[in-house]
């Protein structure tokens, strides 16, 4: 019985990490200023044998005036977002060039979830398919 307990296990993790983004980027939202911003360009993120993955940088004004230049933490290929493409920003009042763009890592933290749910279904499956087996062998 250790086997689908063990699946479940890893499902919870992948689930777990997916959520526990959500909820982060979710919290910090709340707290947040909301401005337009518009990115301005493409940083190159990771590379490998498929391609290179690029991050984007947006411009945003605070509510003081100031100009700032975020560049995401997330990267992708293609880029997320266009040059010139006005997006949402959200930064901290304290520390400004603490932002995310709205939407941000959004694909990235859906897929973790999504992963991980099919792995604890798949994980419960199995868990019942072995307690039924195990019944009808007591039962002989």
């Amino acid at each position: 019985m250790g086997g689908p307990i063990y699946v479940i296990l890893f499902g919870l993790i992948f689930f777990s990490v997916g959520g526990g983004l959500t909820i982060k980027q979710y919290a910090f939202k709340q707290q947040a200023i909301a401005v337009s911003g518009k990115v301005t360009g493409h940083t190159m993120g990771s590379c490998d044998e498929d391609g290179c993955s690029y991050r984007s940088v947006a411009k945003f004004q605070t509510q003081e005036g100031k100009l700032i230049t975020y560049t995401s933490t997330y990267s992708s290929s293609p880029p997320a977002y266009d040059v010139g493409e006005q997006v949402t920003v959200f930064y901290s009042p304290e520390n400004p060039q603490k932002a995310v763009i709205e939407g941000e890592g959004q694909l990235f933290r859906i897929i973790f979830m999504g992963v991980g749910g099919v792995i604890i279904i798949f994980g419960l499956v199995f868990f019942a398919s072995n307690l039924k087996t195990r019944i009808l062998t007591e039962e002989e």
